[in-house]
């Protein structure tokens, strides 16, 4: 048996680590990983629109968390662009048997990617 001597450990923290942990808390003190970044945030959406909306049997083909922006009433003197609606929404894009794509918006995200549903007159969207 061959008898190798243990490694010595050295004191103290190496620079590396020192460096690394001074980057981190910059970033963090900077805001980096805030949800105030562009890149982070949910894209801002239109709500669907009651026209587009055609009722029949699907496939979920994707679940995306958006936020979504009223538009102002005309009648209420408004002519400005809409207003986030501050809650976090859901749009879920189905599939037809037709090969169009069904959008609506959700307010939990009820349904995953590849789920059989029911699109209703009504816009909803239930379990098939």
């Amino acid at each position: 048996m061959i008898a190798v001597p243990e490694p010595k450990m050295r004191r103290g923290c190496p620079i590396e680590v020192k460096i690394l942990a001074a980057l981190v808390l910059a970033l963090g003190a900077s805001g980096a990983f805030a949800q105030s970044d562009p890149a982070v945030q949910e894209p801002k959406v239109a709500p669907i629109r009651t026209e587009d909306m055609k009722p029949g049997y699907g496939v979920v083909e994707s679940v995306t968390e958006v936020e979504l922006v009223r538009e102002r009433s005309a009648a209420a003197g408004g002519s400005a662009p809409g207003t986030p609606s501050g809650r976090p929404m859901y749009r879920v894009g189905v599939r037809m048997p037709d090969g169009s794509l069904q959008l609506r918006d959700l307010d939990k995200p009820e349904f995953k990617v590849g789920d059989n549903v029911l699109l209703t007159n009504a816009g909803d969207i239930v379990p098939d």
